[in-house]
Order: structure tokens, then sequence, then C-alpha cells
């Protein structure tokens, strides 16, 4: 009898710490999402955007900001009452202030009313702290494909910045003078994040971008060699191409991984600078990604406890359904990709990617469990988990 007395304490002990621990993790809005795969190692998961929140139809086109000792910044599109690229669409921010556990209240970035504010892509200065954040505005009644003929008003690009961490930003300054050509119809910045490169005296921003021109999608970049006083075009980087993300490489050339137009070919289309992203050759010696017709983010990131050894992460649906958001990893500079870890197993889209000053690989992903437009999730994990598992 004593000992299944002392059995019974034992457990109840145990089962008062497991319900104590659950209690911690729902006050903090941790979530441990059936789709949300995790081998190895749980994921930390909250939901910064839901559809149907905050009077949105839906959300999407994620873009993700952090900096040591600063909020964590998450941004997307707002769309008011339609699913596609039209009609009200704002830019809107969420930040945390605990590396992604909690999100304070959605503010509006951009609202130009019916009209369509969408792609964001967004770069610090380090040299002053400025946060810049680009974005595009189309005619709110003209679908992409409309614009893309020219039989609507073409996009135009615009830029706003914060000094105070997201807290506030400027109003919204038109760049359509100086980085965009009268021949061209739809753009798009990004979206996800730029590059600083450089000194505080010789440094540039850099926005990666694309837009059409005749009917063809075509990549290039913002440039600023003043902090951002003044903005000018790139030459143009590829053809038949969109949605590209730029890292800098151990040469301090710059990669580009854009979207292959469906269509156009296979894999991704990488291409290099050597001057600072002025103009673009193709790569050499880099593994080229399948396309899976989708917005993909690759992000370089330094391996823990180190400032000279670092990894390539590239992240996007594992399937041309948009199914299966996946994390590979390549440790010899884009040559082999031998890693790989899923995110998300079920309906899931568009991704953006950063470091946090904590050592951890952040990412919103568009997903959920019927449609991959159901949520923006941010997954958080360790970059060393994602060596587990082989890439098969």
């Amino acid at each position: 009898m004593s000992y299944i007395i002392r059995l019974y304490k034992t457990v109840s002990i145990l089962s008062a710490k497991i319900i104590m621990i659950m209690g911690l993790f729902v006050g903090w809005g941790l979530v441990f999402e059936g789709n949300a795969c995790a081998q190895g190692q749980p994921l930390l998961y909250t939901v910064p955007f839901k559809a149907g929140d905050s009077g949105y139809l839906i959300f999407r086109i994620p873009a993700i900001w952090a900096a040591p000792n600063k909020p964590l910044m998450a941004f997307a599109e707002g769309r008011v009452s339609k699913r596609k690229a039209m009609g009200n669409i704002d830019i809107v921010l969420r930040r945390s202030l605990d590396l992604g556990q909690t999100w304070e209240p959605l503010q509006v970035v951009a609202d130009f009313g019916d009209d369509f504010c969408g792609n964001p892509c967004v770069v610090q200065d380090p040299t002053n702290s400025r946060l810049w954040l680009s974005f595009t505005r189309s005619p709110g009644a003209a679908t992409e494909e409309q614009i893309v003929e020219r039989k609507n008003d073409p996009t135009t690009v615009w830029i706003t910045y914060s000094d105070d961490d997201g807290s506030t930003w400027s109003k919204p300054l038109d760049l359509s003078s100086t980085c965009r050509k009268s021949s061209w119809g739809w753009y798009g910045t990004g979206p996800g994040l730029g590059l600083f490169v450089g000194t505080a005296q010789k440094g540039r921003l850099i926005i990666p971008a694309y837009h059409t021109d005749g009917g063809v999608y075509r990549t290039h970049c913002l440039l600023s060699d003043d902090h951002g006083a003044t903005w000018r075009l790139s030459d143009i980087a590829a053809e038949n191409t969109s949605e590209p993300q730029v890292v800098v490489m151990p040469d301090q050339s710059l990669v580009m991984n854009a979207r292959t137009i469906a269509g156009k070919g296979e894999q991704r289309t990488l291409v290099v600078s050597r001057d600072r992203g002025q103009t673009w050759k193709p790569v050499k010696d880099f593994n080229l990604l399948l396309d899976n017709h989708c917005q993909g983010c690759m992000y370089r990131s330094y391996r823990s406890g180190t400032m000279d050894e670092y990894d390539l992460i590239f992240t996007q649906p594992a399937s041309r359904n948009r199914v299966g958001v996946t994390a590979w990893l390549s440790a010899d500079e884009g040559k082999t990709w031998p890693f790989a870890q899923t995110l998300w197993r079920g309906p899931s889209a568009y991704t953006a990617m950063i470091r946090t000053h904590d050592g951890q690989i952040c990412n919103l992903i568009e997903c959920g469990k019927k449609d991959p437009y159901e949520q923006i999730a941010f997954v958080k994990y360790s970059q060393e988990w994602l060596r587990i598992r082989k890439a098969p």
C-alpha cells in the first residue's frame, strides 16, 4: 500500500509539472501545430498574421527584419477584400519585443486607399540605423496581367523609412522618376530583404526588384550610394525572372537567386555581381536549385560561435502545388545542398528569413491546413538543427 501511495504522489507531481509547463506555453502564445514539422527540435511557432484579423481578408507576401537589441518586425500585404494582387491592399507591420513569442498590435505602414500597395522589401543602414522599406503601388482596379499588357496604368515604386525601430514611418516617397523606366508595366520590390555593402564612407544600399517590359519579366536592383538620399537603377540582372533575393559571398561578390518564370526553365536563376550590384553575369560553380514556380528565399548565416564560417539557407515549397515549405542548407558556398528540414508539412507558399541575435533562424511562412494563405506563421529554429537530416 505504501508503494502505491508513493507512486500516486510521484505521478501527481509529474502531472502538475506538465500542466505548469503547458500553461507557460499558452501564456507565451506558443503553439506546436501538427503541420509544423520538427525532427529533433520543437519549433517555436506563433502567428503574427491570420486571415480575417484586423479587417483583412488575407495576408500575403511576408518580409522580416531583426537587429541586436531591436524589435523583431514582421511585414506583409494586408489584402482587404480580394485574394489576388489587386484592390485595396496595405503594407502592414507587427513588431515583437521578445523574439517572436508575442506580437504587438498590427499597424499600417502604407495605405493608398483603394490602390494596391505590395511587395515589401526592408533594409537597414547600419551607419545611422535608419530602416528603409520599399514597396510598389498599382491601380486597385487593375490585375497584374492587365498592367503587364499595359492595358492599365503601370506600377510605381515607393519608399518610406523609420528612425525609431518601426514605431513611426515617414511619408512615402515616389521613386519612379529615377527607379522606373517609362516602358515598364508591372513592378515588384523584393519581396524580403535588401542589403547594405561597403563602409560608412562608401556604403551602398541595395534593394532587389523586378519589372516587366514588353511582357517580359526581368530582375534588377535599386541602388543608393548616399544613405538613401537618392536612388537609381542597376543594369538588368536576368531575363524571365522575378522576386529576387541577394546575398553577399565571402569574396564580397553578390549572388542573386531569382524565381524563373514558368515555362522558361526548371531551375532557379542565379546571377553574380562583382561591382556591388551594378552589373550581373551568370553564376559559375553554384549548384542551381529546382524552381517550384514560387517565390524562394536565400539567406547567408554565420555558424554559431564563428564570424568567418557560414551556411547558405534556402526556403521554398518542396513541390509545385505549394505544399511542404522546406529549408535546404549548403555548407560549401552553394556547390551542394545536402541537408534539409521540412518547416511546414501542409499547404504553404512564400517565405521570408533572417537570423536573430540569439543565433536562431527565423522564418515567416504563408501556410495553412487547407490553404496556403490561411495565415503567415513565424517559425524559429537553430541552424544546427538543419544539419540533422540529409536532403532527399
